[in-house]
């Protein structure tokens, strides 16, 4: 070895002992050496050995120091290690240390504790011994994926304990290496977290135990931001109306607009008052339109949310589904304010109804009647067929009556074998009469019940508001009185509370049943008026005039049987056959050689508003062969007006098929010319009446003039009715008239007597 590969005392250079740095080392020795010298030792010594003693003595005081440093290292080691195994005892979680196989190869007391086991009987055995089998795949997989990433992982599971319970505990395990050993260690903290699974689990329970009470008893919740009008429905409110996520009202007016129209005012003027005054308590109940289009009740409580200053900020809806509720309600009433028996309403409810219906009447001005029906032999069969037998005669005859009266009209028992019938929106006794009649004919035919043919006829008394009475029980009574006279005097029939009434009831009815035999014996005729041009005295149409002749000869004026005509329905049926008639006469016409001569039909008000009308007036001139314009139709102001939208609409469609319509006796009625411009109209038909005022006062009326000036502003067609002589025919000539009507020019007359004039007038005129 060289000299400078030695060490040593003798080779000058200082031993590394590995505690602190060498020079550091040094300069202590040094130092403490020079408080240890004896100078006075020095002189004795040479200089070489002087120098060597004194590297022995620097270099048995470094030793002292390292020893000194070594000491006071491994007990502060021994105080560290203690303080860590305190720590690692003490600690409040459970630390393991996982070898091969996951066998436990350290634990502290808190692990030990956690488990129910000592540390001797936890070291050398799998950490899987104390996991549930049905958990011990979230452990292996959480190993796994630690395996593959390197990075702490945390899993929760059920651990088992050595006397048998299970906990809950949270892993967090983590891979360390040691440096003694090439094998892994896994580093797992064990933590018990089963007071806040029970926590949680507990939570779960109350919100499913809450979801299901708010699931049966049908209730949600939704909120209202008072100052966006935005609302906030959760997902779960599709269980009450049907609608999706995406579907979901957003703000208050698409909320709003799914409630039910006759809802709607109210609760906006709800929700308004809880707004201004958020601390009163607050419900609504409302109808709601859900996804399948049918409306549902609600109930909803409102609840203020206030913000930080008070304010209030939103409003929570808790809402109900009640529905069924309601539901139950209305079947309750009913049953309370029906008959059991029949279904008809009861005395109690007849007397609501009838209250709504009578004030209505008083503020339209318009009648109601009141029939009191009673059957007549009813006692003797429910005495000799039994109250069964009784009880299925009643429900028949109460299935009649409603069938027998129209849908507005009111129906219900006050009685054993009483009931009430209160008229609705009637004209006169007539209709009140009919009404009667029509339920006596109902109820006439024999009742099979039980294999038995049961007749019982009702005899019917009839009262009329305002005339008779003005409240529904003192109607009632009159009602009754005259139902006893009837029943009395002629069983099965109707009797009115004044002989007056009961006089022009059975006119009506004769005249009514003497019509319907006319109709179906063909009795009727049309009679044709030529109506002239004023300039070319040519003719330009003729108007269809009714006759009903007589046996005796006689006829019976229009005016006398039209009325009930209207009134009784039997206008359509003889209307229906003019129109066939006036086709076929135009159609026989124009096989005798004359030319397209236009037929003027009078068509009443209820035929014009009858739904049917426009397909009998084609169906006729298809009949006989003829296109519809061949026809044209003369209307009444009354009849326009009664409802004028509709009226346009007819109107509109009549033209599109080529149908002319005049406004017949214009001038007497009350008709808008503000309307009258809007008219698809082709001609204005003066009144008979103002035409005859030229004869009487040897003028003509300013308002025949206002009329021919309206005619030509509104590019309409002008025709004068009623001229009776020269002077009446000069004056509208002399006026632009462009049409003229009368006994003067043409009687009314047959259609084969009007082939024959035609031909004599047109020689004439050519």
């Amino acid at each position: 070895m060289s000299k400078k590969d030695k060490t040593g005392p003798e080779s000058g250079v200082p031993v590394t002992t590995g505690l602190g740095s060498e020079p550091d080392l040094r300069q202590r020795a040094e130092a403490r050496l020079a408080g240890q010298e004896n100078p006075g030792m020095a002189a004795f010594m040479s200089e070489p050995t002087e120098r060597l003693v004194h590297e022995l003595r620097v270099h048995q005081i470094e030793l002292e120091l390292q020893n000194e440093e070594l000491r006071r290292a491994h007990e502060s080691l021994e105080a560290s290690r203690a303080r860590y195994f305190d720590l690692y005892d003490l600690a409040p979680v459970g630390y393991l240390t996982l070898g091969d196989a996951d066998r436990i190869q350290e634990a502290n007391l808190a692990a030990a504790t956690l488990l129910g086991s000592s540390r001797d009987h936890l070291v050398d055995h799998p950490l899987t011994r104390f996991i549930l089998p049905e958990d011990q795949d979230i452990y292996y997989n959480c190993r796994r994926e630690l395996g593959s990433t390197g990075e702490p992982l945390s899993c929760e599971l059920r651990l088992r304990r050595v006397e048998g319970h299970s906990i809950w505990g949270r892993l967090d395990i983590s891979l360390a290496l040691e440096e003694r050993s090439d094998q892994p260690l896994w580093r797992v903290i064990l933590i018990d977290i089963t007071a806040r699974k029970d926590g949680e689990q507990d939570l779960i329970d109350t919100r499913e135990r809450l979801r299901r009470v708010a699931e049966i008893a049908e209730l949600t919740f939704w909120e209202w931001d008072v100052s966006t009008n935005e609302v906030f429905f959760p997902p779960e409110w599709w269980r009450q109306t049907g609608y999706a996520l995406g579907e979901l009202p957003l703000r208050l007016g698409d909320w709003t607009a799914l409630l039910h129209p006759e809802d709607r005012k109210r609760i906006l003027d709800h929700l308004k008052h809880f707004v201004e005054a958020p601390g009163t308590p607050g419900e609504i109940q409302y109808r709601l339109r859900c996804k399948d289009g049918i409306y549902r009740w609600f109930v909803a409580r409102l609840e203020a949310i206030r913000d930080a200053r008070g304010v209030l900020a939103r409003v929570l809806l808790v809402h109900q589904d009640v529905t069924r509720r309601k539901e139950c309600e209305d079947q309750a009433v009913r049953l309370a304010q029906h008959d059991p028996l029949t279904g008809l309403p009861s005395r109690a409810l007849l007397h609501q109804l009838a209250d709504h219906m009578f004030a209505s009447a008083r503020r339209s001005g318009r009648q109601l009647a009141v029939l009191f029906v009673d059957l007549d032999k009813f006692k003797p069969i429910n005495d000799l067929y039994g109250h069964q037998v009784g009880d299925q005669l009643l429900q028949a005859v109460a299935r009649r009556l409603r069938d027998a009266f129209r849908a507005e009209d009111l129906v219900a028992r006050v009685g054993g074998d009483e009931f009430v019938a209160v008229l609705a929106n009637i004209r006169d006794g007539d209709d009140a009469a009919r009404a009667a009649h029509t339920a006596i004919e109902a109820l006439t035919p024999a009742h099979r019940i039980a294999g038995l043919e049961l007749f019982s006829l009702p005899s019917i008394g009839i009262s009329l508001f305002p005339r008779d009475g003005d409240s529904i029980d003192g109607l009632i009574q009159r009602a009754d009185i005259a139902m006893y006279h009837a029943k009395q005097t002629c069983p099965g029939h109707y009797q009115f509370v004044t002989e007056e009434l009961n006089q022009q009831a059975r006119t009506t009815l004769t005249l009514e049943s003497r019509l319907r035999e006319g109709l179906k014996r063909e009795e009727f005729r049309l009679v044709y008026q030529p109506v002239l041009d004023t300039k070319s005295g040519g003719v330009t149409g003729v108007e269809a005039l009714l006759r009903w002749p007589l046996a005796d000869g006689s006829e019976m004026a229009p005016l006398a049987f039209l009325p009930v005509a209207e009134s009784s329905g039997l206008i359509h049926e003889l209307g229906h056959w003019v129109f066939q008639e006036a086709c076929r006469q135009h159609q026989t016409w124009r096989q005798n050689g004359l030319p397209p001569i236009r037929v003027a039909v009078n068509v009443s008000a209820r035929q014009f508003h009858h739904q049917g009308f426009q397909q009998q007036l084609t169906a006729a001139a298809r009949m006989a062969g003829v296109d519809p314009t061949a026809l044209s139709l003369e209307v009444s102001e009354a009849a326009l007006m009664q409802d004028p939208k509709a009226s346009r609409q007819v109107l509109k469609e009549l033209k599109q098929l080529g149908v002319l319509v005049a406004l017949d006796d214009f001038g007497m009625g009350y008709y808008s010319l503000g309307e009258l411009e809007n008219l698809p109209l082709s001609r204005l038909e003066i009144n008979r009446t103002l035409v005859q005022r030229l004869s009487v006062e040897g003028r003509m009326p300013a308002i025949v003039d206002a009329i021919l000036c309206l005619g030509r502003a509104l590019r309409l067609d002008i025709t004068a009715v009623g001229i009776e002589n020269e002077e009446d025919l000069e004056s509208f000539r002399h006026r632009d008239c462009d049409q003229v009507q009368g006994f003067y020019l043409g009687v009314p007359m047959s259609g084969d007597h009007f082939t024959d004039w035609y031909r004599e007038h047109s020689a004439v005129v050519q």
